[in-house]
């Protein structure tokens, strides 16, 4: 049944409240870029990054900062160079470590890491020259920065997924005339329609790769996944818009992919979250979804102690 229009503008109402901690910092941190071009590498990845890219687009655009892409073989001396935010910057993945390595000692005048989780790359924090602004999206991350290279500027933050205005992206005709046909087309392949996601059960869109936290990992629809189409200007909000549809179109979503958590916090849908298989989950709902969003509900959390791993 659906929720009567005074509540749903009340639960919404108090969703914007708790974003406005989540932006606070990073919103006065661009105000120091206003007026001064900046170069911009997006982090790559599946929709969840595409989610991340789109969101900070929007937050460039509020802040007024104007921000160039750039790829791995930019001319970046004697330029600001800010990094997309992500998951990027562990030993699974080397793009993030090869870009911010590389525009280190192409002598940037300054570079910034957006919201990251950090884990191993100690090679490629220690090459750092000491102009970096690490931000990191979870404590631990933050610690082993700081452990690593107590010279750098690291910074606890949040994710950046938390500055897109959600209902207002979904509501955009224009980028729903481009979405829509690749979000139908994309479900059909996989046997799903928007009735089949708004099964009373609820639905998993669960990740299937090498951070699953099971062994055998099943999932209804690894949605991250399957709209993974580029995080670029033009691609970033399609699979975006695609990935916060399917999510909307939910009663409820279990996961373990962090950005369908955060992209629940954002609608307000119901959502029972696993971590992933190194923690990252679990630190970020800590830094950032814990006691905000009571949508969210982390399954074996009860059970773990200070630090410690979802169930």
């Amino acid at each position: 049944m659906r929720l009567s229009a005074p509540i749903e503008w009340l639960r919404s109402r108090q969703r914007r409240r708790a974003l406005r901690p989540l932006r606070a910092d990073m919103e006065a941190f661009f105000a120091q870029l206003r007026g001064t071009p900046v170069l911009f590498f997006a982090n790559p990845g599946n929709a969840g990054d595409s989610l991340i890219a789109a969101a900070t687009a929007q937050a460039f655009a509020r802040s007024r900062v104007e921000a160039a892409p750039i790829g791995l073989d930019a001319a970046v001396e004697g330029r600001i160079v800010v990094l997309g935010g992500g998951g990027n910057f562990i030993p699974l993945y080397h793009q993030i470590a090869e870009a911010i390595v590389r525009f280190s000692a192409r002598k940037a005048a300054r570079i910034v890491l957006l919201p990251h989780t950090i884990r191993g790359q100690e090679a490629a924090l220690r090459a750092l020259a000491g102009n970096v602004t690490i931000f990191c999206r979870d404590r631990p991350s933050f610690e082993h920065v700081q452990a690593l290279r107590p010279d750098i500027d690291a910074r606890l933050g949040h994710d950046m997924a938390f500055h897109l205005d959600a209902a207002a992206f979904l509501a955009d005709a224009a980028l729903a005339a481009r979405a829509a046909p690749v979000w139908r087309a994309t479900l059909a392949k996989h046997g799903l329609d928007e009735t089949a996601l708004g099964r009373p059960e609820g639905v998993r869109l669960r990740r299937l790769d090498a951070e699953a936290p099971v062994r055998a990992p099943t999932s209804d629809l690894d949605v991250s996944h399957v709209f993974t189409l580029g995080t670029g200007a033009r691609e970033a909000p399609i699979a975006a818009w695609c990935l916060l549809k399917t999510i909307a179109a939910a009663r409820l979503v279990e996961t373990d992919r962090l950005h369908v958590a955060i992209g629940a916090a954002l609608l307000g849908t119901p959502c029972r979250f696993h971590d992933n298989s190194y923690g990252k989950n679990s630190a970020v709902y800590r830094q950032s979804l814990e006691g905000r969003f009571a949508n969210i509900r982390p399954v074996g959390a009860e059970a773990a102690g200070p630090g410690g791993a979802f169930a």
